[in-house]
């Protein structure tokens, strides 16, 4: 089984990454793990050209869009991690996700039909770090916004979401949380 980690957190060490980098130290050794820094890749925007219908390529000029999309396409697994901006994920990442959508869902060239999963019951996870801690963290202008972010992702690729962790007050730790390194070595033994 290949499991993608897309680690949209610009800081190495920052609990969005340290979480999802506890989840991977607890994925059995045999399954491959493949980790993708997000902020670290040169992806252009997308046009909305629809020319990735129907031939499920993007027209736009190669760049690291082109080879995520297709890590996404071929993975068995997803683990998406996102500090929360905004109530929503990064922008680098929305721009990955935006590029991405034939690697998530099939539709057909004149967007008539519905989009069909390319990954369902694959399973999946997703990550967010809040700086406003809880209950206002459940906002959906704050973490639950990030969140449901990446859920729009998950949901399109039919994926079933083993798992969500949102860290709240993050700004405030000094270290992560046992309930949430508990949460991580959970969803690594629910993705296998």
């Amino acid at each position: 089984m290949k499991i993608l980690f897309l680690n949209a957190s610009p800081r190495i060490k920052s609990y969005t990454a340290m979480t999802m980098r506890l989840i991977k130290e607890n994925i059995r050794s045999d399954h491959t793990v493949e980790w993708v820094d997000v902020n670290s890749l040169n992806i252009k925007p997308c046009q909305s050209c629809l020319k990735c219908r129907p031939n499920k390529e993007c027209i736009l000029p190669l760049d690291d869009g082109h080879k995520v999309a297709k890590m996404i396409y071929d993975a068995d697994a997803l683990v998406i991690g996102s500090p929360t901006y905004f109530g929503n994920i990064t922008g680098p990442l929305k721009t990955l996700i935006d590029r991405s959508l034939t690697a998530f869902e099939e539709i057909d060239a004149n967007g008539l039909e519905m989009p069909i999963p390319i990954h369902k019951g694959q399973k999946a996870a997703i990550i967010t770090a809040c700086n406003i801690p809880a209950p206002m963290s459940s906002l959906p202008t704050q973490g639950a916004g990030a969140l449901s972010a990446m859920q729009v992702a998950i949901n399109a690729g039919g994926y079933d979401l083993v798992g969500s962790i949102m860290i709240d007050g993050a700004a405030a730790l000094s270290e992560l949380p046992e309930k949430i390194m508990d949460k991580a070595k959970n969803i690594a033994i629910a993705l296998t």
